[in-house]
């Protein structure tokens, strides 16, 4: 699997210049070199680069790193890829700028999809009204095959993005009843009529929450932590659009 690092300008043209290097200093006092899945690298860019600019997304392939490559427990337990040696320039399967936009860094797409929010965006959604009614547009498109972390019980069952995703529903459906929430409407892709030709979404579905203090209740649930990991391991990418209802009518706009 693709793992990734965040290097500052100059470490990157440090590593160009002298084909490998023992990381940033964070790299140096720790002893190893500090990677980050897909999935946790938004959360590495939000805690340890904040509001930075100026930064370079590398991405390597853990098969081949080999022993050097170690998974140990970290942020809050879970497990995160350090490399035991220098990083070299042939480590390297891709480098590209990491953008910051809006106040978040922009990670791209093919390499990390859009799995979770990035803390200022859930942190706008904490600033909203959360006394009324919301209804949550999810737009889903899962991955072949499942990417579980190391270490978890289905690492290495060979499940699909859709057998994932399953499992999220069903150990998610009784938390979404307690709280009153429920599916509005779903609906199945057929074409793309506006939009990149490419695109393509797996499901397509509008949940009801009877207020924000419901999701935000879902999501901060000790099972929904536990079921959320299905999630996490099914989904490429997919978009998450808080509306408030509004009155429907028989005409556009």
């Amino acid at each position: 699997m693709l793992i990734l690092k965040i290097l500052r300008a100059g470490e990157w043209q440090a590593l160009r210049r002298d084909g490998a290097t023992a990381g940033a200093p964070v790299d140096v006092a720790d002893g190893f070199v500090h990677f980050s899945t897909p999935a946790q690298a938004a959360e590495t860019a939000a805690k340890h680069f904040a509001g930075e600019t100026g930064l370079m997304l590398l991405a390597a392939e853990s098969d081949g790193l080999g022993d050097d490559l170690r998974w140990e427990p970290s942020r809050g337990g879970a497990l995160f890829p350090h490399l035991y040696r220098e990083l070299r320039l042939s480590d390297i399967a891709s480098v590209a700028p990491l953008p910051f936009v809006g106040g978040v860094h922009v990670f791209p797409e093919d390499l990390i999809g859009h799995v979770d929010p990035a803390r200022p965006q859930f942190q706008l959604f904490k600033d909203l009204g959360r006394d009324h009614p919301i209804e949550m547009l999810n737009l889903v498109r899962l991955r072949d095959r499942a990417a579980y972390p190391q270490g978890h019980a289905l690492a290495d069952a060979g499940l699909t993005g859709a057998e994932a995703y399953r499992r999220y529903g069903t150990e998610t459906a009784p938390i979404i009843a307690r709280l009153g929430a429920s599916i509005l409407w779903r609906g199945e892709m057929q074409a793309m009529l506006i939009g990149p030709a490419t695109e393509h979404w797996d499901h397509l579905f509008i949940a009801r929450y009877p207020s924000a203090h419901a999701f935000l209740d879902m999501v901060t649930d000790p099972a929904y932590r536990e079921a959320v990991i299905h999630r996490q391991a099914a989904v490429a990418t997919s978009r998450l659009i808080r509306c408030a209802p509004a009155e429907a009518g028989g005409a556009f706009g």
